[in-house]
């Protein structure tokens, strides 16, 4: 009668001897998996960054209420927000806004900093300003033209475009010039 049972504890030792086998293992592999899920957290986190900085959806009506929000906000008087034709670049697309306000130096520096603090990447171009003036209540002004531009990324779509137009372009550095010498070619 003691075989059977000795028999199974053999069994069992020697699962348990695998089983502790292959302890380093899986605690090497549950470590990866930790190090995986952790670093796939900091790539969300920056993919989240760096939708705020470059945002898919262009939000063209936040983008131009920001504007007129933070000028008003910086005690300038707004002549005119226009946004303009979106230009797409290789790697983003630029929507141009054309900007006019009105106010003293240092309202219009307040504006460019806020501007500059704002998570969205916006770029101020082509800025002019006229000659001061002096208004009744003594304080100088100045009418201040501009270009804001901001960013987004380009569409799947866009990127399609952009991806068709470098093969055309790189096909048509390698097909045979006009007037090249053809292989094999005898004359009619």
């Amino acid at each position: 009668g003691y075989q059977p049972v000795q028999e199974s504890i053999d069994a069992q030792r020697r699962k348990q001897s695998d089983l502790e086998s292959q302890q380093p293992n899986a605690n090497r592999d549950l470590r990866a998996y930790n190090d995986d899920v952790e670093e796939l957290e900091r790539l969300r986190s920056y993919a989240r960054e760096q939708q705020r900085v470059l945002p898919n959806n262009p939000d063209i009506p936040g983008f131009l209420d920001a504007i007129n929000r933070t000028a008003a906000d910086n005690g300038l008087t707004i002549k005119l927000v226009l946004p303009e034709a979106e230009v797409v670049d290789q790697f983003y697309v630029r929507i141009p806004v054309r900007v006019e306000v009105n106010g003293t130096y240092l309202d219009i520096g307040k504006f460019f900093r806020a501007i500059g603090q704002m998570p969205r990447v916006i770029n101020m171009e082509n800025i002019s300003l006229s000659l001061p003036v002096t208004g009744e209540d003594g304080k100088v002004r100045v009418d201040a033209r501009m270009q804001a531009t901001t960013f987004r990324a380009l569409t799947d779509a866009e990127q399609q475009r952009q991806q068709d137009a470098a093969a055309r372009a790189a096909e048509g550095n390698n097909t045979p010039r006009a007037g090249a010498a053809r292989a094999g070619g005898g004359g009619r």
